[in-house]
C-alpha cells in the first residue's frame, strides 16, 4: 500500500562506464540533482572586471554559499536533474579532449560549438538543448560569464536536432479522450484498491488538465509529504457562473513552486470525475494527510 514517506538519504548511483569524468576535488561524487551547486569551476567565486581581471568581492563565503542555495532552488527539481546529467557529459567530453579547468568555464564560443558537434547524432534536439542550457546554468550559477552568442547557438542547435538519431525521436501517439477512459474503466475492479485509486487518479488528472506528476509521487518511498496533494487539500466551491466544482490545491507544480488550483466539475457520463473520486474515498479512505490517491 501508498502510506506517507518522507525523502530518504541515499548514496549517488556509480557512474556508467561511458560517462565516468576523471577524478576531480572540484567534482565530487553526488547526486545528479546536486552537480549544478556542487561542482564548481576553478574559479567559481570569482568575478571579473571588463578586462577580464579577476577582482575582490566583499561577501563572505558564507554568503557565496547561501546565493549558491537560494539560485539553485528557482530550478525545479526534475529540472536539476536534468541539468545535472547535461554536465556531467559536458565535463566528459573536456576530459576526453583534455580541455584545461580554467577553460572549461567561462568556456568560450568555440569550446561550447565542439560540445554540440559532438554530441549531434547522439542525443535527441531536446535532450542536447537541454545539455548545453545545464552548462549555461552552471556558469550562471557559479557567477561566471557566458559569452555565447545566442545567433551561432541557436544555428547549431538546430542543426543538432534535424541530425538527431531517429531513435531519439517518438512516434506521435493518440491523444487521451473520453473514449479512451472509457474503455480503461472497462478493464477495471472498481472495488478493488488499486483500481479505483488508479481510475480516480485518471479520470482528475484528465479534467483538471493538470500534469500527472502534480497528482502522483515518484516512488513509494522518495517523496516529500509536504510536496505532495493529500485529501485535506480538496475543496469545493462554485465557479463565477454559480456551478459547483471541486478544487485540488496543489502545493506544489513544474511551474510554480507555490502551488497552484486546479478543478473539475461532476459529468453525467460513466467518465465522470466526482464519481471516481467518491468511489476511492469508499475503497481506500486515505487519512487527511495521506497522498490523495493513497491505497490500501
Amino acid at each position: 500500500s501508498l502510506a506517507p514517506h518522507s525523502r530518504t538519504i541515499s548514496r549517488p548511483r556509480p557512474y556508467q562506464p561511458d560517462l565516468t569524468p576523471l577524478s576531480s576535488p572540484l567534482r565530487p561524487h553526488c547526486h545528479a540533482r546536486d552537480r549544478l551547486r556542487l561542482w564548481c569551476p576553478i574559479q567559481s567565486r570569482s568575478q571579473r572586471d571588463p578586462e577580464k581581471n579577476l577582482v575582490r568581492t566583499l561577501v563572505s563565503d558564507e554568503d557565496l554559499d547561501r546565493i549558491l542555495a537560494v539560485m539553485s532552488a528557482g530550478w525545479a527539481p526534475s529540472t536539476r536533474e536534468c541539468y545535472g546529467s547535461g554536465l556531467l557529459v559536458y565535463h566528459v567530453f573536456c576530459d576526453n579532449r583534455d580541455v584545461e579547468e580554467q577553460d572549461r568555464c567561462p568556456a568560450d564560443m568555440v569550446l561550447i560549438l565542439s560540445f554540440i558537434s559532438a554530441c549531434t547524432g547522439l542525443y535527441s534536439g531536446g535532450t542536447l538543448t537541454n545539455y548545453v542550457y545545464a552548462v549555461r546554468a552552471w556558469h550562471v550559477l557559479h557567477l561566471q560569464e557566458w559569452a555565447i552568442g545566442k545567433a551561432q547557438l541557436d544555428a547549431m542547435l538546430a542543426g543538432a536536432a534535424t541530425l538527431a538519431p531517429p531513435t531519439s525521436k517518438r512516434q506521435k501517439r493518440n491523444p487521451v479522450t473520453v473514449e479512451f477512459i472509457l474503455q480503461i474503466r472497462n478493464m477495471l475492479n472498481l472495488d478493488d484498491p488499486l483500481d479505483s485509486a488508479v481510475f480516480a487518479c485518471l479520470t482528475t488528472t484528465f479534467f483538471t488538465i493538470a500534469r500527472l506528476g502534480e497528482f502522483t509521487v515518484p516512488t513509494l518511498t522518495k517523496f516529500t509529504l509536504a510536496d505532495v496533494i493529500q485529501r485535506r487539500h480538496i475543496r469545493t466551491e462554485n465557479d463565477r457562473h454559480g456551478l459547483e466544482v471541486t478544487v485540488f490545491a496543489l502545493p506544489k507544480t513544474k511551474a510554480s513552486a507555490t502551488g497552484e488550483d486546479v478543478y473539475w466539475a461532476k459529468h453525467q457520463g460513466l467518465e465522470d470525475p466526482n464519481f471516481a473520486l467518491q468511489n476511492h474515498f469508499r475503497v481506500n479512505n486515505p487519512n487527511p494527510d495521506s497522498p490523495l490517491f493513497s491505497w490500501k
